[in-house]
């Protein structure tokens, strides 16, 4: 078999691509017709599952946990899916700020943690929405707040030198059109 036979017998591993922001973002509302526009499975944030989450009695130790069953699903996904690429509803960025601000320091620090930053083809930075949608895991209504939070993504993305955009306000329609758009622009899919 010649070398470019056996190039196209490689499997390709599948993008992956990371929706995250602060709160009320549109993060979960964009990631199904997102899926549905590639065909592509995708992960829901799964803190919305958590009991300790859902009571407001989370730790450091809760989104440590969190980051593991997230990354553990990922790999499941990664390793079953023929598809492209996988959307993940947020990640371990969220996780950090999440973390750093409730706890004083991020999920990615303890160093017996894996970390799966390099491991993201590319995060979508969503901008927060300003009308206020409560959510029984969001705690803030204050549009200004969030979007300062959002301002700790965006350098946390620049910090650690990952690939990123960011996605404006928009109607959801327009904004998955806008994403598809910086898909198919960066990648061959």
């Amino acid at each position: 078999m010649s070398s470019p036979d056996k190039a196209l017998n490689i499997k390709r591993k599948p993008l992956r691509i990371v929706l995250t922001g602060v709160e009320n973002s549109g993060k979960s509302t964009l990631i199904k017709p997102l899926s549905e526009r590639f065909n592509w499975p995708y992960i829901l944030e799964l803190c919305r599952e958590n009991a300790e989450v859902l009571h407001g009695e989370e730790t450091f130790k809760t989104l440590q946990e969190l980051h593991k069953l997230n990354e553990n699903e990922v790999a499941k996904l990664l390793s079953h899916t023929h598809a492209k690429g996988i959307f993940c509803d947020t990640g371990l960025i969220a996780l950090d700020v999440w973390s750093e601000l409730a706890f004083g320091k991020e999920v990615s620090a303890d160093n017996t943690q894996s970390t799966s930053d390099s491991e993201v083809d590319l995060y979508l930075l969503c901008a927060t929405v300003k009308e206020w949608e409560p959510d029984p895991i969001r705690l803030l209504p204050d549009y200004n707040k969030r979007v300062e939070v959002n301002v700790r993504f965006r350098e946390k993305l620049e910090k650690r030198g990952l690939p990123y955009v960011f996605v404006p306000i928009l109607p959801t329609a327009q904004r998955v059109d806008f994403i598809e758009e910086v898909i198919r622009s960066r990648f061959d899919v």
